[in-house]
């Protein structure tokens, strides 16, 4: 059985994980591989989570990082 984003092993949830980040990311946002649906920093590339790196914009995720299945940053094209 799949557990959900904050699930904890024990059956509880982690309801305040990352609330020291920002609710928007200047990388992510404009992505066309985010998903917007449902809880969590998810996209096509990081199902189970976006990392902290991208997220912040420390990385802007154009070349290959690990874990990311094959899939970059592709800006959305409703984006600014």
């Amino acid at each position: 059985m799949s557990k959900l984003p904050g699930e904890l092993e024990n059956g509880g949830f982690e309801i305040d994980r990352d609330h020291d980040l920002p609710a928007f990311s200047e990388i992510c946002t404009d992505c066309i591989h985010l998903l917007r649906k449902g809880l969590g920093r998810t996209c096509r590339a990081f199902p189970e989570g976006i990392p902290r790196e991208i997220w912040l914009g420390e990385n802007d995720h154009k070349k290959p990082y690990p874990g990311d299945q094959g899939i970059q940053f592709k800006r959305h094209p409703d984006a600014k």
